[in-house]
């Protein structure tokens, strides 16, 4: 029970962390120097790259939510 509790937690989390990772990569976009705003604010190189990572976030909170799902629906039984 407390490991799929803390599971649904960081499934959660790193949604809401990967959003705004995206939204802020999105911002920089549209910024004057984008290259060097990327560096700075987001840690990577490319606003691309920086879109990239958090979607690989997305995926794997989208798995670990599956698994806290199947791991309620096991102990309901």
């Amino acid at each position: 029970m407390t490991f799929t509790m803390v599971g649904r937690f960081i499934a959660k989390t790193a949604i809401v962390l990967a959003a705004l990772r995206i939204a802020t990569a999105l911002l920089v976009i549209f910024s004057d120097d984008p290259i060097v705003a990327a560096s700075s604010l987001l840690g990577s190189q490319t606003t691309g790259e920086a879109i990239d990572q958090a979607v690989y976030v997305v995926i794997f909170a989208i798995c670990l939510g599956v698994l806290t799902d199947i791991s309620r629906a096991v102990q309901r039984d």
